[in-house]
């Protein structure tokens, strides 16, 4: 009997043995800078793909039009001549574009290269003909390529789980036809701690913010972009904003401003808030934010994206965005559209109580109603103004006038406004 139980432990012990070393070839950790592609060769393209179209067929030739992340790519069809944009089947990358996590830059980065040497590409459809992702307007797919003439088409989405960039997100269906050599890839970059799988840095992902201004980093752009591998620094730093845009696909994008008193003049970035589930999406206009994000390229100009929030505020509910200063920025308008991202800084026009000068400084005592919906108002405040007067004023402000303008409250509640030119201030 103990011979028997003494075997069993033997085999169960080889069994184990066997596993690591089918898993783990190379016998050691990986260092995160290695390309693996042995798992990625041995799937082949079989599908006849020439002359065949990809949206009717399932199949066909493409050329890339813009790159997006590690999972989405834009493509121009050759068959149709349209571009489309395909959602890589059975992978998910880290995000880098809107939200900015780990290793998603180096999986974006990583489908750049090695397309761009790509002397041929095909995309396969996951179904005849070609389905949409959930979101009804990426179509779902395969990436094969090839960079020269002579060799065998290569899946990229396979080489991404091959190489730690995602997990394996098909399973043993018909519809996952590649199922056994993405199962097979995630096993051995599980085996080695590959990338996702690994404790180890990422060296184009930050996790400690900078703190700067939005003018040092223009400055510097080098400094905290790196063009080459489109990948930016983390950072920190205050500023207020002025206005908001929501995209046609629901995203919502700020204009961040800093006022330099020294200087009198403002330096501004677009952040990029996400979508309307981001806790980004409810900040208000007008109010004072610590803002912490990394700083991306879209569109050839420089945003900040992927921000956070719990460590910066100290919230309670990490999901809730609390303002340095609120009406930090006041918009003084009856005519400008009533937006709820304005709450609690959209007033009425100014009505002037009174007005004087004294040493170069005009100050206005006015009153204007907070506009808490559309067509309505609520109780009047007062406030006071303060602008430096232009040479030669000749009291064009007076009382009973009405004008409308935008206007700084440095301090909280205080109810002192500043204006910042006496041209900004628009008289009825």
């Amino acid at each position: 009997m103990k011979k028997i139980f003494s075997f069993a432990i033997c085999f169960v012990l080889l069994f184990a043995l066997c596993l690591v070393g089918c898993n783990q070839s190379t016998g050691k950790v990986a260092d995160n800078t290695e390309h693996l592609d042995t798992i990625t060769k041995s799937c082949k393209l079989t599908k006849d793909y020439e002359g065949k179209s990809f949206l009717t067929d399932g199949i066909g030739e493409a050329t890339i039009s813009h790159y997006t992340d590690g999972d989405t790519l834009g493509v121009v069809l050759k068959k149709e001549g349209t571009s489309v944009t395909i959602r890589f089947h059975s992978v998910d990358t880290p995000e880098s574009t809107g939200g900015v996590e780990k290793w998603g830059k180096a999986a974006s980065l990583f489908v750049k290269q090695q397309l761009e040497k790509a002397t041929g590409v095909v995309v396969e459809a996951t179904a005849v003909p070609a389905e949409h992702d959930n979101y009804g307007v990426r179509y779902l797919g395969y990436i094969w390529y090839r960079t020269s003439d002579t060799e065998d088409y290569r899946n990229l989405n396979l080489e991404l789980v091959e190489n730690g960039y995602s997990k394996n997100h098909g399973n043993d269906t018909s519809k996952f036809p590649y199922n056994s050599y993405f199962k097979k890839a995630e096993q051995n970059s599980r085996a080695i701690k590959l990338r996702l799988f690994s404790d180890k840095a990422d060296p184009l992902y930050s996790t400690d913010p900078v703190d700067v201004t939005i003018k040092e980093i223009f400055d510097n752009i080098d400094q905290y972009y790196n063009a080459e591998t489109d990948s930016g620094s983390k950072v920190r730093f205050n500023a207020y904003l002025e206005s908001v845009t929501v995209s046609g696909s629901g995203t919502y994008t700020f204009i961040a401003k800093q006022y330099d008193a020294e200087t009198g003049k403002m330096t501004e970035i677009p952040v990029y808030a996400g979508y309307a589930s981001s806790a980004a999406s409810g900040m208000k206009v007008g109010h004072l934010y610590r803002v912490v994000g990394v700083i991306q390229m879209h569109n050839s100009k420089l945003q900040i994206s992927g921000v956070t929030y719990n460590s910066i505020f100290g919230a309670s509910n990490p999901e809730y965005t609390h303002p340095i200063q609120t009406g930090y920025y006041l918009t003084f308008s009856s005519s400008f559209a009533f937006d709820t991202h304005f709450n609690q800084t959209l007033y009425s026009d100014v009505t002037v109580v009174n007005a004087s000068v004294t040493d170069g400084v005009l100050t206005i005592e006015g009153t204007a109603n907070p506009r808490t919906k559309a067509d309505e108002v609520g109780e009047a405040k007062t406030f006071t103004f303060k602008v430096n007067a232009p040479e030669g004023y000749q009291d064009a402000i007076t009382e009973g006038k009405t004008f409308s303008v935008n206007g700084y409250q440095f301090e909280e509640n205080s109810g002192v406004i500043t204006i910042l030119n006496y041209s900004d201030i628009i008289l009825k």
